[in-house]
């Protein structure tokens, strides 16, 4: 309450609520509180009067199977402090894992084997690499650098591109955007369709943020045009919805007002810009700490469906578990309408994938949580969920979970063996802020799928 106060404008004070007083322009004293002490007063009332005094528990048992399909082999990087990855990445062609940690870009082949381990002045969150995945080779692409990682609406964050040997030489060529706003991912996409590549970023910010179509003029020259200004645009998909040439996107907004929603894209408009007709797909509580989605066809009808993750609980209530926390699966009508289908509830869920991981024809799904129930139910860090039909998932974990606070993951073939491997990042935000830590922690869990 006292957090909600101070976003409307009031302050507190030994206790008390007051209006926020400023000086304005001709030197008078004025309120800039967006409602009165006393309006203050009785919504305050209100949630005394009607919040329960704990919310339900997650209604499903508890998870204790140790699933035998994953062989798991950690691995630690070299690093300054606490394992604290912020990206991770398998490239099946080459057969590597990419990942970012404490400011060190580092690469290992099949086996774990370090390839490369470089200093970087960025903090890497993501990496388009374009259309270079799809065969061995050079890697070429762009990263993101988010600035400062904590919630803020600085505009520290940056874009570069880069070329990578796929051996020992990683080089940063330049930079290619900058002054952006927590950006967490951009996209490489000519979206008005003049020849040159244009630059979609979801700028997350904090407050503030954008989703941020950056036009580029030639010789390297870009202009933001702002598709929607709203925080927390942390997950964005390129596809030509309606086939008509043109490319659409796709959204997730995971701040303040969360939902996902489709910009089809319109073609160019008055000056050349492309205007875009917004929909939106699905909305969610803005206490939901939405976290991830995925366009993937769930039960194999042809269209694609929306897997959904919420649990981020990094908030004021950090202490308290969420039920409504968990993965979501919605099927789509074939008219881009949703329908949800499954919810499996997980306290603290950041992603979840869909695969066929067992092979066994089905979709079954991958998922972490990066706030679990630490004291309960530990094992709610990485879950795998195993299809049984007509969206009934038997659940198990791995006895290695306990091992790191896994903030990202990855699924594809890293061993070219015909099935699905999983990769798991660990910011460990337990140790965050302590000094004299082991540098030799757990950094990355790689799962090699058993099957053959």
């Amino acid at each position: 309450m006292p957090i909600m106060a101070q976003q409307m404008g009031l302050q507190i004070v030994n206790g008390e609520v007051y209006p926020d007083i400023q000086k304005g322009a001709d030197g008078k004293f004025e309120s800039v509180a967006s409602v009165t002490p006393e309006d203050w007063a009785k919504i305050t009332a209100f949630y005394e009067e009607n919040a329960p005094e704990k919310l339900p528990s997650q209604g499903r048992g508890q998870i204790s199977v140790i699933t035998d399909l994953f062989s798991v082999k950690p691995i630690s990087i070299p690093q300054s402090s606490f394992p604290s990855l912020t990206y991770i990445k398998i490239d099946s062609a080459n057969q590597q894992i990419y990942t970012s940690s404490d400011s060190m870009l580092s690469v290992f082949d099949k086996k774990t084997a370090p390839i490369l381990a470089q200093k970087v002045k960025e903090t890497i969150v993501d990496i388009d690499f374009g259309n270079t995945l799809q065969k061995a080779g050079n890697r070429v692409g762009y990263f993101t650098n988010i600035g400062i990682l904590n919630p803020n609406d600085l505009a520290k964050g940056s874009l570069h591109s880069f070329n990578f040997d796929g051996k020992t030489n990683f080089k940063n060529t330049g930079r290619i955007l900058e002054n952006l706003t927590r950006p967490v991912q951009s996209i490489a996409v000519d979206l008005d369709k003049d020849g040159l590549i244009d630059q979609l970023v979801c700028g997350y910010g904090n407050k503030n943020g954008s989703l941020i179509w950056n036009k580029n003029l030639g010789s390297n020259k870009f202009q933001e045009q702002i598709i929607k200004p709203f925080p927390g645009a942390i997950k964005a998909y390129i596809e030509d919805v309606n086939k008509d040439g043109l490319p659409d996107i796709w959204v997730l907004f995971a701040q303040a007002q969360e939902g996902i929603f489709l910009f089809t894209n319109k073609g160019n408009g008055t000056g050349g810009v492309p205007q875009f007709d917004s929909k939106e797909i699905l909305r969610f509580s803005p206490i939901y700490g939405s976290s991830f989605f995925e366009l993937v066809d769930l039960n194999k009808d042809g269209h694609k469906d929306i897997l959904y993750t919420s649990g981020d609980n990094a908030d004021y209530t950090t202490h308290v578990l969420k039920p409504y926390h968990g993965v979501y699966g919605y099927l789509n009508d074939g008219k881009n309408n949703y329908k949800q289908a499954f919810f499996y509830p997980i306290n603290g869920c950041f992603k979840a994938l869909a695969r066929d991981f067992d092979k066994d024809g089905d979709i079954d799904i991958a998922t972490i949580a990066y706030f679990p129930d630490f004291k309960n139910q530990p094992k709610e860090g990485f879950v795998y969920l195993e299809n049984k039909g007509k969206f009934t998932f038997s659940a198990a974990s791995i006895k290695e979970v306990n091992a790191g606070n896994w903030l990202v993951m990855d699924a594809a073939d890293l061993d070219a063996d015909g099935d699905e491997d999983i990769v798991l990042g660990n910011f460990d935000r337990k140790k965050r802020g302590r000094i004299n830590e082991s540098k030799k922690d757990t950094a990355i869990l790689v799962l090699s799928n058993n099957l053959r």
